[in-house]
């Protein structure tokens, strides 16, 4: 197994690897101030490999998502503080751009490299290749997908992925649990349309998780919501109790910068807020 948690590493000198467009894929935008990229890495294939040499031994990966928000009217360029930094430790922000005439988003930094390649499909979705370097070598990713989904968020947002190449489905208990929790969870009736929208995004998250999805997957189309978030936000005891038991983000933001303290609501809010009080308090 071989896993990357951290993308502080040197520049890499390699060159870079060519990946075939799509047939019959569509042009790229100029621009993508006001947009929310989600790079899902879920099926698609990983190489990690020694400095200079080329990919090979490809195989299937489970990641988190790759997300980037270009804020409204910030152009196709952002700088995001990755890192905390520190007097005694001093990080810079990185910077995140785009080339619209190559279709590739760049993020650089402090001994950082990373090159995302879009092919569009439609004007909304399409493939995703990746290279970037980690210590020792570098990785490629090639086949994800994307989707672009507009923003209307001021502030710029960046999660890295963390990624795993190995074949390994989750534990039975694990899948059996969330399987009941989801089967629960379609069989309940919610009288406002907002309880209906939440119910409808923690379906999909909870059955991308069950299939081997990182906990703390987003939705595109959901401003970059968690299932924490939409669990919150539905007041379902049970669902935030088992995502927080195993290990979902308590300070997860969404695009626009909201909490998961933020989407607590309905009867069930001070039991909720006491679960997320109480698993702060024990870390």
């Amino acid at each position: 197994m071989m896993k990357n948690s951290l993308f502080i590493c040197a520049l890499f000198a390699a060159a870079p690897i060519v990946f075939a467009a799509p047939k019959g894929a569509t042009k790229a935008p100029q621009s993508l101030a006001g947009s929310l990229v989600v790079v899902n890495m879920q099926g698609a294939e990983a190489s990690f490999v020694e400095d200079g040499d080329s990919p090979s031994g490809w195989k299937t990966c489970n990641a988190t998502s790759f997300v980037l928000q270009f804020p409204v009217g910030g152009g196709n360029s952002f700088s995001y503080q990755l890192y905390e930094s520190t007097p005694e430790s001093p990080w810079p922000p990185v910077k995140v751009s785009y080339n619209p005439s190559s279709s590739i988003i760049t993020i650089t930094g402090n001994d950082m490299h990373l090159e995302l390649r879009l092919s569009f499909a439609d004007a909304g979705s399409g493939r995703a290749d990746m290279e970037w370097a980690d210590e020792g070598g570098i990785w490629y990713v090639r086949s994800a997908s994307f989707t672009l989904s507009p923003s209307n968020a001021t502030t710029s947002l960046l999660f890295m992925p963390e990624i795993e190449t190995n074949d390994e489905a989750p534990a039975a208990d694990y899948a059996s649990e969330l399987t009941a929790l989801l089967s629960e969870l379609k069989n309940r009736k919610y009288a406002t349309n907002v309880e209906r929208l939440y119910q409808k995004r923690l379906i999909a998250l909870l059955s991308q998780i069950r299939d081997g999805a990182h906990i703390d997957t987003v939705l595109p189309n959901a401003n970059g919501t968690t299932a924490l978030h939409n669990a919150c936000g539905l007041s379902h005891v049970e669902i935030v109790r088992w995502l927080v038991e195993h290990g979902a983000d308590l300070n997860a933001l969404t695009a626009k910068g909201a909490t998961v303290d933020v989407c607590v609501g309905g009867p069930n809010a001070k039991t909720i807020l006491g679960i997320l009080r109480r698993a702060r308090a024990s870390k």
